[in-house]
């Protein structure tokens, strides 16, 4: 399975019109597809933008992020035009932004 569908697949179980965030789907990216994200990790560490931005798990979530958005299932949250970053927990459990997303 690739990554793309792994994110599909998350993003099938979430009910028409809720809203979710990049990190909800990377936390069950880790925890049930966790083959899928480590080869999807592993392939974006090895491209020259991941070393070159130096914060690499922050590079590999945002080319999920991207992904999440190419998905077709989803629209990007915003507020009077503007795309809105939620505050959550990242993997590392420490409070950090990322895409709001609306299931269609």
């Amino acid at each position: 399975m690739s990554i793309e569908n792994a994110i599909q697949e998350i993003i099938k179980d979430i009910q028409s019109g809720n809203i979710f965030d990049s990190h909800f789907v990377i936390n069950h990216l880790i925890s049930d597809h966790s083959d899928e994200y480590l080869i999807f990790a592993s392939e974006s560490i090895n491209s020259r933008k991941a070393t070159e931005q130096g914060d690499v798990t922050a590079y590999v979530h945002s080319q999920i992020s991207q992904k999440i958005g190419e998905s077709g299932l989803v629209t990007r949250v915003e507020l009077n035009g503007k795309k809105e970053e939620f505050l959550s927990d990242n993997i590392r459990k420490k409070p950090s932004k990322c895409a709001g997303w609306r299931k269609k």
